[in-house]
This record gives C-alpha cells, sequence and structure tokens, in this order.
C-alpha cells in the first residue's frame, strides 16, 4: 500500500531523545544484561496521535512492544509518559497474550504540541519511544489557526491504483503573512488522504505528505502535490493542512473553505473525493485442469480477461500452493506469456503442445512436462501483483486453505471465497474445474466454479 512518508522536519525532532533509549538497558541496572528476557522492542521510535483520540492505536505506524519470547501466560507491560498532560497510555500499559510476542498500545492525545512526548515501556529492560500529539485547529479562533485555506482544485480525483494522480491544489490566506510575494513565512502545507467520510483531524487511517509552495494570487499563497495513488482500489476522502508551528496544531481545509474567518466551517462532507480504479478488474482464473487420467502431462491454469481494459501482465503471478503447509511450492510470472492481455483475450500456462488454444491465446509453459499442479486436498492458487504486494484472485480446492504464505507478502491469505468449492477434478475422468457461466466472479467459489468434462483451454467454458 502507498504510504506518504510524514513530514521530515516533524520526525526529525526526536533523534536526540533516542540517543539514549538506544543504550536502553542503562536506565534500569536491574536487567543491564541485554540477554535478560522480557521487553526487547519498543517502537516505531516517533508516531503521532491527534489530540482528542482516545484509546486508539497511533497513526501511520501503530505503536508496539515486543518480547524477546512468546508469552507463556497474559503479561502485562508498564508504560508511562514524560508528559501525562499531553499524553496517557490507556490502562498504564499493554498485556501480550499468552503465546504472543507484541501487542499494540492505544493512547489518549489530549495537547498538541511540535515536540513530541517520550513514553518509557518497561518489563526486565525499559525503553523509549516518543509520540507526537498533534492539535487540530479549527473554529477555534486562536491566532495560530489560519484566517483561510481551501482544497482550491480539483475537488475530485479518478485515478488508476498505483498510478500518478492529478497535481492537487490547496490556497492559504493569513493576515499580514500571504499577501507579500512568495511561499508564507513560517507557514508549511501538508496534503492526505484517508476513509470515505473519516475525519482527518482525529488521523485515524490518514497519511500525509509535504506539499511545496506553487505560486500567489492575489492575497493567497497556494501549494500543490503531486503524488502516486494508493495500490488499493476504493473511495477516499482528501484534505489540505496548513500548521504555523512546526506541525504541532493544524488548521484542517475543505473544498468550501475553512478558518478563522467569519462564517467559515470545516465540514468532513466536503472533503475531495478520490475514486481509486482497480487496473486489474476483470481478470480471473478462469479454468484449472490439475489431474489427469494417467500421467499428469495436460494439466492447464487459464486466465481470462472479463473486464473492458487492456491489462499489463509485467507485476502480475500465479503462486501455487501447497495445503499441507500453506506454502507457496511454484511461482508462474505471467508477463512471460507478454507485455497485457486485452479485453476479451485468454492466458493458458500449460506444459503439452497436447493442449491445443484457439489461434491469439496467449500462451506460457509450466517449468517441467508434468505434475506441476498439485492434487489437492487442499491446495490453492493465488493470482497476485507481486508489486503492491494484492491478492487479485483465488481459487482454493479440494478443502479450504485460509492462512497461504506467499512469499515476500506480509502476513497470510485466505484463498477461499465465500462457500468453499466442493466439486473436484480427479484422474478417472477428463474433466477441470471451470466458471461458470464463463468469467463470472461472484466472489463464492460454491456457485462460481463447476466441474465439466468439457475442457476449453482459451475459450470459453460450458458445462
Amino acid at each position: 500500500m502507498h504510504r506518504f512518508a510524514a513530514t521530515t522536519a516533524r520526525f526529525a525532532i526526536c533523534s536526540v531523545i533516542f540517543a539514549a533509549a538506544a543504550n536502553a538497558q542503562s536506565l534500569d541496572p536491574v536487567f543491564a544484561n541485554s540477554f535478560e528476557t522480557g521487553l526487547v522492542a519498543f517502537g516505531p521510535p516517533l508516531s503521532v496521535t491527534a489530540a482528542g483520540n482516545s484509546n486508539a492505536a497511533t497513526a501511520y505506524s501503530p505503536l508496539k512492544v515486543t518480547l524477546s519470547d512468546p508469552a507463556l501466560a497474559p503479561t502485562f507491560v508498564t508504560i508511562t509518559s514524560s508528559d501525562p498532560a499531553r499524553i496517557t497510555i490507556s490502562g498504564g500499559g499493554v498485556t501480550v497474550n499468552t503465546g504472543q510476542t507484541s501487542a499494540a498500545v492505544l493512547v489518549n492525545g489530549l495537547i498538541g504540541a511540535a515536540t513530541p512526548v517520550t513514553l518509557w515501556a518497561r518489563l526486565g529492560n525499559t525503553l523509549g519511544a516518543a509520540v507526537q500529539v498533534e492539535q487540530a485547529l479549527n473554529e477555534t479562533d486562536v491566532g495560530s489557526e489560519a484566517d483561510y485555506c481551501v482544497i482550491q482544485s480539483p475537488a475530485t480525483i479518478n485515478v488508476f491504483a498505483g498510478s500518478p494522480a492529478p497535481t492537487v491544489f490547496g490556497r492559504l490566506l493569513e493576515s499580514g503573512v500571504t499577501a507579500p510575494p512568495g511561499a508564507p513565512v513560517g507557514w508549511i502545507a501538508e496534503f492526505g488522504f484517508g476513509p470515505q467520510s473519516s475525519d482527518p483531524r482525529l488521523l485515524s487511517g490518514w497519511q500525509f505528505s509535504a506539499a511545496s509552495y506553487n505560486a500567489q494570487y492575489v492575497n493567497t499563497d497556494e501549494f500543490q502535490i503531486n503524488f502516486m495513488a494508493t495500490y488499493f482500489p476504493g473511495i477516499y476522502a482528501y484534505a489540505y493542512r496548513f500548521s504555523n508551528d512546526g506541525g504541532g496544531s493544524w488548521s484542517y481545509c475543505d473544498t468550501n473553505g475553512a478558518g478563522s474567518g467569519t462564517g467559515l466551517t470545516f465540514e468532513t462532507s466536503a472533503l475531495g473525493l478520490m475514486t481509486v480504479n482497480d487496473p486489474y478488474a476483470g481478470l480471473v482464473i478462469n479454468e484449472v485442469d490439475y489431474d489427469n487420467v494417467g500421467t499428469d502431462t495436460t494439466e492447464f491454469i487459464e486466465l481470462y480477461n472479463s473486464g473492458s481494459l487492456t491489462i499489463n501482465l509485467s507485476s502480475l503471478a500465479l503462486a501455487l500452493i501447497n495445503g499441507s503447509n500453506n506454502v507457496e511450492y511454484l511461482r508462474l510470472n505471467l508477463g512471460d506469456a507478454g507485455p497485457s492481455i486485452a479485453p476479451g483475450q485468454y492466458l493458458v500456462v500449460k506444459s503439452s503442445s497436447a493442449v491445443v488454444v484457439p489461434v491469439g491465446t496467449l500462451t506460457m509453459a509450466f517449468p517441467g512436462t508434468d505434475s506441476q499442479i498439485q492434487n489437492g486436498a487442499p491446495d490453492g492458487i493465488a493470482l497476485v501483483d507481486t508489486v503492491s504486494m494484492r491478492l487479485l484472485d483465488a481459487l482454493s480446492y479440494e478443502g479450504s486453505i485460509t492462512a497461504a504464505v506467499i512469499t515476500g507478502f506480509p502476513g497470510t491469505y485466505n484463498l477461499v471465497e465465500g462457500t468453499p468449492l466442493a466439486a473436484a477434478d480427479d484422474n478417472f475422468i477428463n474433466g477441470s474445474l471451470a466458471r461458470l457461466p464463463n468469467g463470472v466472479d461472484a466472489n463464492n467459489a460454491a456457485s462460481d466454479w463447476a466441474l465439466t468434462t468439457t475442457l476449453t483451454p482459451g475459450a470459453a467454458n460450458v458445462p
């Protein structure tokens, strides 16, 4: 998932704090031995929360504690704040559950400032991490709130996941500051996006990045940002925000204009709206023959582009999963079949010339000549994007694989879509598993897939 990097200037503040934290064991001479069991990590070194957040994980990178070994019983880690007037820790710490090595820390943001607050976690060793509390300034009429700011343009964005988004402009008006030519002295701007219908002032799910000064417009200063859209399709809200105290407090802006000026109100309903489209929409695993009569020499996997757009194959792959250990056993890079797949086109992975496909079908070969696809009970196939590390489509056959390990990808993946598939291929008949109707994907394996004895590699499926 594309993530915005937090502002460098804001995060550089904590560099001195952690010169001591790097040698945190010296804070508690009883546990000065670095081989002492207990707490081994507390981080990230700097995270962020919003004033007004209660019992919440920190933004961007959730703060967590990590033990040297899995907890043998629920284990409480005490955490204290160096400035409890600005931030406190929910429950005074966090419990690492039995069998686990880490747990997220929940905090209460109270008062914002540009300087982070140091938190100390203690269990055997003592380790430190910093959290900056950010204050939202809207309808406060305090001097540090912007007189006026706005998302200038565009009000909506339509973009493909992982692609460059249109330039987004925001403007600031501050009496005595923005009228002179040039960037406004002492002010910084950031652009961010987050979940649709959410409030950026609480930071939950939001990521912000620094915007740069663009131009003077009458008595306002305009900022701009160019960015890559997130890899994850969906609908997102976006906003500009401005600060004149190094990022401790922010004036948030919508498309109607906000700030301390008379009649101005920040409205989450007036945020920008970004629609991120899936560049791989319509590409599905469409037919699989994984078990032949006799020796498995005519296996194949068919993909189909049921969408309306040509799809780039360069970063796509099939990951074949062994259900006995949930681990990937074969990777097939689809770019080997060609640069792209057109709407209505098929791609067939096969070993043998005996698997005949229509003219115009994209093909690529398995690395071996037989028994390339494991025979189930269960096994699975995952269609993945190796850049965004997204699971695009999946089939779990002859059982359910719900925690597949895909090499190089984080976490585990459920290959069962909806109700598990009951039908199975076997070596007694010539058959395949096929989407019926052809290309239809309702994300429910039991209704999308069926066993057919009419094999159609490179052509529409039939019962």
